[in-house]
């Protein structure tokens, strides 16, 4: 039912852009329709509906082993649908997202005895709606009510078309897929509005013989991340949900903008703006990889906790100690920092950069003080890094005061800090630590 509304939205801001007065009806049947459905290859599947072509392998009509239907029989399509609209509510099958008419299927639900109005325009835009949605990985769809997402992603889809008419080996059916790889070329830093296809080239082979071509699909942190940073809006509304044999909803998550954007806003603060851009791709491809995109959506909302890398809870501290860290080759570095990055995001404190590197230089001084003795220290500061609560580190950190009373001070301001901050913070600080010292001593 959602995408009849974002099928309205899009509509309105359509009309405004272009100073239009199209209706729902006249927009399907003028530019939909034509666009979607009246080629041999369509850009979507059409569901229960009349256009909905015979179960054929892309493979076999790509490579010439099936035919694709004939001009006469999708006229013919065309025009049922158009009957078939003429004769059914928007809560019969015919409109993208709603119930099925059969009480006992799959996808039965949102059914009510109460008497609506046919309102014929809700069926037109849900089919409008429901090609402005983005695809991204874990099988979801996100609809965004946001008027400009929207035009961005309208602007699409005649791309999609040229591709698919001039491209003879890249298989049809995938305009959410391809929302979701466009939308993150659209906002992207080098996105040339002049020449809007430079750069891009999403496309992979699905049978490694390079004779059929699909679009991958993409994962929601490279699209959040793209909307976040070309939007100055600090939160967005997602509606996530996916149609199949059964339809499944999510429902309505918020994404918050700011915080999704934030580590970045620290790397250019702490690393530079050059070392971000050049180290962008290994970078973002960290971010956001702990979870899947349904198991984020339990958080509540979508954020920066949502952008935690996939490797980092392993260096946590836990009651079964901690994972020793070294470093033995570049990207584990740039791993490092962009664990880093997160975590002071996570905290929003920016200062912790700078205290967790003093701490780590503090270790390393003292360290090389010991002369004969450096055994001794590293194995005192090897136990310091291995403490699992802030009590712990307290504690452990008695044997380095008593034998480097030069630094007495540096020492207790650390402990000080330590004992103040809040106790869920305390793992996250003793690996900001941790990662600081390994990648000093390195």
């Amino acid at each position: 039912m959602y995408t009849s509304t974002i099928g309205k939205i899009f509509l309105n801001a359509y009309n405004k852009r272009y100073n239009a007065s199209y209706s729902a009806e006249s927009f399907f049947k003028e530019i939909y329709i034509p666009l979607f459905f009246d080629h041999p290859k369509y850009m979507m599947t059409a569901g229960n509906s009349p256009l909905e072509n015979p179960k054929l392998s892309w493979e076999d009509m790509i490579k010439g082993k099936k035919p694709f239907e004939t001009p006469e029989r999708r006229t013919e399509r065309i025009s049922k649908m158009y009957d078939k609209i003429a004769n059914e509510t928007a809560s019969d099958t015919i409109a993208r997202g709603y119930a099925v008419a059969d009480d006992t299927a799959g996808t039965s639900g949102q059914k009510t005895s109460i008497i609506t109005k046919d309102n014929k325009d809700s069926i037109y835009l849900s089919w409008i709606g429901e090609g402005l949605a983005i695809g991204v990985s874990g099988g979801v769809s996100i609809l965004f009510d946001h008027e400009s997402i929207l035009l961005d992603i309208y602007d699409g889809w005649k791309f999609y078309r040229q591709w698919l008419e001039n491209m003879s080996m890249l298989k049809g059916n995938q305009i959410n897929t391809w929302n979701g790889q466009w939308i993150t070329h659209r906002y992207d830093r080098e996105y040339d509005k002049f020449d809007p296809m430079f750069g891009y080239n999403p496309l992979t082979s699905t049978d490694n013989t390079n004779e059929v071509f699909s679009i991958p699909t993409i994962g929601w942190v490279k699209v959040l991340l793209k909307i976040s940073s070309y939007f100055p809006e600090n939160n967005l509304i997602g509606y996530l949900y996916n149609i199949g044999q059964t339809n499944t909803t999510i429902g309505f998550i918020p994404f918050d903008l700011s915080g999704i954007r934030k580590p970045n806003e620290f790397y250019k603060k702490i690393f530079g703006e050059a070392y971000l851009n050049q180290h962008r791709k290994q970078i973002e491809d960290l971010y956001g990889t702990a979870y899947g995109i349904r198991s984020i959506c339990q958080l509540g909302s979508v954020g920066v906790r949502a952008m935690e890398p996939k490797d980092i809870k392993s260096y946590l501290p836990t009651t079964k100690g901690v994972k020793k860290i070294a470093i033995k080759e570049e990207t584990q570095k740039i791993n490092f920092n962009t664990y880093l990055i997160w975590i002071i995001a996570m905290l929003n404190n920016e200062k912790l950069w700078e205290l967790s590197q003093n701490a780590a230089k503090l270790l390393l001084q003292y360290e090389a003080g010991a002369g004969k003795a450096k055994k001794d220290r590293t194995n005192h500061v090897n136990t310091l890094l291995e403490s699992t609560s802030s009590k712990q580190f307290l504690q452990n950190m008695i044997p380095l005061i008593e034998e480097f009373g030069e630094e007495k001070a540096a020492f207790e301001e650390l402990g000080k800090i330590v004992h103040t901050m809040p106790k869920d913070n305390f793992p996250y600080f003793n690996t900001l630590i941790r990662f600081q010292y390994a990648l000093l001593n390195n």
